[in-house]
């Protein structure tokens, strides 16, 4: 891990949606798989290359990259929560393979309303708390931290972006915490000062929330879950970027747990990117990337924002 003060802001930046974009490329491949059958398959697992149960190209990037590019762009062009939703509703007209079940309903509801506003907690109200709380705005959250330097605007975006689609108060929540810790380790912070921040919000008051942010560093990573439930992906990326080992071995740790593979690599790799930057993820998955170009290009551009 590279030392704090040595890290450019546009270099955590850059990290930040890149390494998003690392997670979820790696991750695709052995998504829905468990850790003895990657072993198998692969020993370690540690490259982009593709396939996986969508068939992806190598460096492709599932919901988890093209979401968080919706959110970037839509904050490019000038924010506002209608754009927010017509960058998801464009993504959803191109019929993708992978999208989720709570974020293909409220689509589908945000195509007949066009309110972006009611889509996510209609849902909510339809499917119910057992089923709502999934990953799928966690994954997508990163863009505010870097475009809203102002807490008090970063927080109530965050909100608002997840509930477009997961209005659960643990999904709410669990962005507002994710970009709180996002933007102060942007700002240079080291990472107790940053899991600190999100437990001190006021608005996140949910206990299962508040616990994530208290994942203990030591805890193997054999016990650290990385299915699709929104408390575990949360837990796993605040676990992850407490390991005082470099960007690609803690993330292939993660990734080789296998399950939400995709998505736990997205979230988790995010923090690690802004942690460290992004000359720390390694250049033969840089290389692969579909999104590097544009990400490194939003990057720069929502930070001129904040």
């Amino acid at each position: 891990m590279t030392t704090a003060s040595m890290i450019s802001k546009t270099d955590r930046a850059r990290g930040a949606l890149l390494g998003v974009a690392a997670g979820d490329a790696l991750g695709a491949t052995v998504e829905f798989c468990g850790p003895a059958e990657i072993a198998a398959r692969y020993g370690r697992h540690a490259d982009i290359v593709g396939g996986g149960s969508f068939r992806w190209r190598p460096g492709q990037g599932t919901d988890d990259s093209d979401l968080t590019a919706a959110v970037a762009r839509a904050y490019a062009e000038g924010y506002s929560l209608g754009r927010v939703g017509e960058h998801f509703l464009a993504w959803r007209s191109t019929g993708p393979r992978d999208i989720g079940g709570t974020t293909a309903a409220a689509l589908a509801r945000l195509a007949n309303t066009g309110d972006p506003g009611r889509s996510g907690p209609f849902v909510l109200d339809r499917i119910g708390a057992a089923r709502a709380a999934g990953n799928g705005s966690l994954m997508r959250a990163m863009p505010t931290a870097l475009a809203r330097e102002d807490a008090g605007t970063r927080r109530r975006e965050a909100a608002e972006i997840s509930a477009v689609t997961h209005a659960d108060a643990r999904c709410v929540q669990a962005c507002v915490a994710y970009v709180e810790i996002a933007a102060v380790l942007l700002a240079g912070s080291n990472v107790v000062d940053a899991l600190d921040a999100a437990v001190a919000i006021p608005e996140v008051d949910n206990e299962e929330v508040r616990r994530a942010l208290r994942t203990a560093p030591q805890t193997p990573v054999e016990e650290i879950s990385t299915g699709g439930y929104v408390i575990d992906s949360l837990a796993a990326a605040v676990w992850a970027i407490q390991q005082p080992r470099p960007l690609e071995d803690v993330l292939v740790d993660l990734v080789n747990r296998g399950d939400d593979a995709d998505t736990t690599g997205a979230i988790a790799g995010g923090l690690l990117g802004v942690r460290d930057g992004a000359t720390a993820i390694p250049v033969r998955w840089l290389d692969r990337l579909e999104y590097h170009d544009e990400f490194r290009t939003l990057a720069d551009t929502l930070l001129a924002l904040h």
